[in-house]
């Protein structure tokens, strides 16, 4: 088994755009605090790289506020989903 590492988005800047569509496909059904911190982190990398076309950058700065208060409001209910049965 190969050790896990962490991908190299300063050479592959690429690979944090799919990672993002990644984790943005799955949020829904997990809705956690760590799902979205995680997309705001990958927004930021995205933002903040020079090499990356500006509409892509200028979409990660304009979702960036919305995912950082979605992980608010995650991390408030964490946990607790409300479509889970008691």
């Amino acid at each position: 088994m190969q050790p896990v590492t962490e991908p190299s988005y300063a050479a592959k800047p690429e690979l944090a755009l799919s990672a993002l569509l990644h984790l943005l496909s799955r949020f829904p059904a997990r809705r956690s605090g760590a799902g979205a911190l995680s997309i705001v982190d990958h927004l930021r990398i995205i933002e903040a790289d020079g090499t990356l076309p500006e509409s892509l950058r200028a979409t990660a700065r304009t979702l960036l506020p919305d995912w950082q208060d979605y992980a608010t409001l995650a991390g408030d209910s964490a946990g607790h989903r409300p479509d889970a049965c008691h």
